[in-house]
């Protein structure tokens, strides 16, 4: 019994300092963060935090791994996942990230992962793989719900998915570091929807439609 609440409480220490880490560094970013500041927001004693982690190093790569799992699953579980219409899932996507910050009305946090990729991709690899690794599967898994939209609702079109989903990435990461400048997520909002009005040109929903070709498309705003 001794032994399992051991490990509970190690568990619960190492937790500690990982929440800790992730959300000073967001805050802050990477070079404004200390262990000091990281023992001191989770409770724990400068002891306690090297026993987990070898250095700031170490628990910035920890911390970001957390973040980005964190994110996976957030994904996986939006509602838009679920939706069947191809086209559904595209716009779907701007509304779970427009709620993912907040809404109009909050202040973005910030990405942990934008953020090291701005202050870590030239002197951490290791990080910059992460950030990378992110940001890649986030254009790929857009890319293929565009493909499909394109296929179904547009095949004359002449965007590229994939570099349409690349801007989408851009857009994101841009907005999030303008809000959180300015303390408003009205940017960001505000991006989001000229981004959707542009997508709905690239499909022609701004454009009168037949009835066939409007099917389906009740949802989106067209």
């Amino acid at each position: 019994m001794l032994k399992r609440n051991r490990t509970i409480e190690v568990s619960d220490t190492k937790r500690k300092l990982l929440d800790s880490g992730v959300k000073l560094m967001r805050a802050r970013g990477y070079n404004a963060t200390t262990v000091d500041h990281i023992c001191g927001d989770a409770g724990v004693t400068k002891g306690g935090f090297f026993h987990y982690f070898k250095s700031k190093d170490d628990i910035a790569r920890a911390a970001v791994a957390h973040f980005y799992e964190e994110k996976k699953l957030s994904y996986a579980e939006a509602r838009f996942r679920k939706l069947a219409d191809p086209l559904e899932r595209v716009f779907g996507r701007l509304d779970y990230v427009k709620e993912s910050v907040g809404g109009a009305s909050r202040v973005t946090k910030g990405c942990l992962i934008g953020m090291f990729a701005q202050e870590l991709a030239v002197s951490n690899p290791e990080i910059r793989d992460v950030c990378q690794s992110y940001f890649t599967n986030i254009v790929r898994d857009f890319t293929n719900d565009l493909a499909e939209a394109k296929a179904a609702y547009a095949p004359g079109a002449r965007f590229e998915p994939k570099a349409l989903a690349q801007l989408y990435v851009s857009i994101v990461q841009g907005s999030l570091m303008l809000s959180k400048i300015a303390g408003s997520n009205e940017i960001f909002s505000s991006n989001i929807e000229q981004f959707r009005e542009y997508l709905k040109s690239q499909f022609g929903l701004n454009a009168p439609k037949s009835p066939a070709k409007s099917r389906g498309l009740k949802n989106l705003g067209a």
